[in-house]
């Protein structure tokens, strides 16, 4: 069977942070060298390459030897022939001519020590870098290749922060902090002659966690905010915040966001990646498609267009499932938050010993056609590295009726270091599915799981309707309240809303409420606003759009 969907967060071998307890990547970029996709994140030890930007094979690095492939915040360009990467925290810049070979690299130090630094290399033959973290202002400097990356000119300002007008500059998990955002990030692409600069902000820990943008027509900047940004966001549903990563095209010349999500619990720095569509649309401006982005989602180079058809049109099957397991840890770790679709909650366990177990009823037999299994670490031990042996070792069984059960997926032999898997099936049918340990926990935690998602093809029919709907801005320009009527066959809604009526891609996801706050508009932008419903059977868009 060919696989042909996958699902976020992105499932690669998460590193084992010190003093982290937990996992962690973040801060992701992803570029084409010899037509192999490399991917570079944070304290990553190495680096990633693809063929699919979904199936990452991990290149190890001796630390030793680069010490800087342990530092935050990766910034990459191709010159020519040869790869240049450099990192946060003072990092210094690398380059290979051969970056298939992890030996290759040569360190020609750095002209200035920066945080959270992107390159651009243009067609006047410099590089440029784009840097700044936690201050109010990113700065640009030019920099010379054919001389050893000499600095030209700068650094100059080319960018702020706004709370006080832009809503998503605050922070908090809605937004509700009135306080300066860490601005990070900075990552520019040149397109159609015009340099797009997306930058992230307010927080990583806050589910609001997201990217600008703002516009060019010089490398150095300045950069005019656009009035669409946040042009990255997705602060509900299973996988909550998306910023600070990089936009890139994939080889068939589309354009893609890769960018950092937030669990933030064991610490504010526990983190995944996320990949999303992005275009340059008819008005000029980006934007990404998230709606619904940590549903399944079609191989990037499946489809021709794959900001509108990367949803592979799926449903949820497994939200509110009935849950029960062998142990639990404590009522905060209930069975229920495996099917809460809440990446930031999880059951435990009372151990991580092999035949510790967890069982969902879907309350009723389903087609399924894939399941997404998300593990959680709960009481590590504090470790680090990556050759410890790490791999999640299990089963998957199914039943029909509770009490006579088969294999579907056997992990029992498992040695990979995934912490994120999604399978796919053609001929499932099933009403319970349970997943049992069968070894050793990575890091010595107990077994623990943030999600069982189980998803299939439509399950009877959409809502009769969208959703009737208010929405009130404040007197704080900022804010508005969108109310709308319950819709009886609903299970929950999207609230969708932009400056352009026909790019309404910003959103919320409602699970069983008929109202929303939200907190990230900007002053004296205008809104279009509209509430579409969804249930197991589809979604119904709305069909009126309201201005505010």
């Amino acid at each position: 069977m060919k696989k042909r969907t996958f699902c976020n967060p992105v499932n690669i071998n998460y590193r084992y942070q010190r003093n982290f307890f937990s996992r962690e990547s973040a801060d992701p970029l992803i570029l084409i060298y010899h037509d192999k996709y490399f991917l570079f994140a944070s304290h990553g030890e190495g680096y990633w390459i693809s063929d699919d930007l979904v199936k990452w094979d991990f290149i190890k690095v001796d630390i030793n030897k680069y010490p800087d492939f342990e530092l935050y915040a990766p910034g990459t360009c191709v010159v020519g022939d040869r790869l240049y990467i450099t990192f946060s925290q003072g990092g210094n810049i690398l380059y290979s001519d051969d970056p298939f070979d992890p030996d290759s690299w040569v360190n020609i130090g750095r002209p200035y020590g920066w945080h959270d630094p992107a390159f651009l290399y243009d067609d006047d033959g410099y590089v440029y870098v784009y840097e700044g973290l936690g201050d109010t202002c990113l700065h640009a400097s030019k920099l010379d290749p054919n001389d050893n990356m000499r600095l030209v000119e700068g650094p100059v300002p080319i960018f702020y922060s706004d709370y006080e007008n832009r809503g998503y500059d605050r922070c908090g998990d809605n937004n509700e902090i009135e306080r300066m955002p860490s601005l990070e990030g900075a990552w520019v692409n040149k397109i159609d002659g015009k340099y797009y600069l997306t930058y992230a902000t307010p927080g990583t820990e806050f589910s609001t966690y997201c990217d600008g943008v703002a516009i060019s027509d010089s490398p150095m900047g300045p950069f005019e905010n656009c009035d669409n940004s946040p042009t990255v966001f997705k602060a509900t549903g299973f996988m909550r915040g998306a910023g600070h990563g990089c936009l890139f095209e994939d080889k068939k010349g589309k354009l893609w966001k890769i960018d950092t999500v937030s669990i933030s619990v064991n610490t504010s720095f526990e983190r995944r990646l996320c990949l999303f569509p992005a275009k340059i649309a008819e008005d000029g401006k980006l934007y990404t498609n998230t709606l619904r982005g940590d549903y399944p989602m079609y191989y990037p180079h499946e489809t021709d267009d794959p900001f509108t058809q990367c949803d592979a049109g799926l449903q949820l099957l497994s939200y509110g499932a009935a849950c029960t397991a062998s142990s639990v840890i404590d009522d905060d770790h209930s069975p229920a938050c495996a099917a809460d679709e809440n990446m930031k909650t999880w059951w435990s366990a009372k151990s991580g010993e092999a035949g510790e177990w967890i069982s969902l009823d879907l309350g009723g037999c389903y087609k399924v056609k894939a399941v997404h299994i998300n593990f959680a670490d709960q009481d590590i031990v504090d470790t680090t590295g990556r050759d410890n042996g790490f791999s999640y070792k299990y089963t998957l069984e199914v039943s029909a009726d509770g009490i006579c059960w088969r294999m579907l997926t056997d992990r029992r032999d498992n040695d990979d270091d995934h912490p994120h898997e999604y399978f796919e099936y053609e001929n499932a049918s099933f009403r319970y599915i349970k997943l049992t340990n069968h070894g050793q926990v990575p890091a010595g935690g107990r077994f623990a799981v943030s999600g069982i998602r189980v998803f299939g093809d439509s399950v009877g029919k959409a809502p009769v309707k969208a959703p009737d709907f208010t929405p009130i801005r404040d007197e704080d320009e900022r804010n508005m309240r969108v109310m709308w009527e319950k819709v009886p066959d609903a299970e929950g809604y999207f609230v969708r809303f932009g400056v352009n009526e026909n790019e309404l891609h910003t959103h919320f996801q409602i699970i069983g409420g008929t109202e929303v706050n939200i907190r990230c508009l900007i002053k004296d932008v205008r809104y279009h606003v509209t509430v579409d419903a969804y249930n197991k059977g589809g979604i119904t868009r709305g069909t009126v759009t309201k201005i505010i």
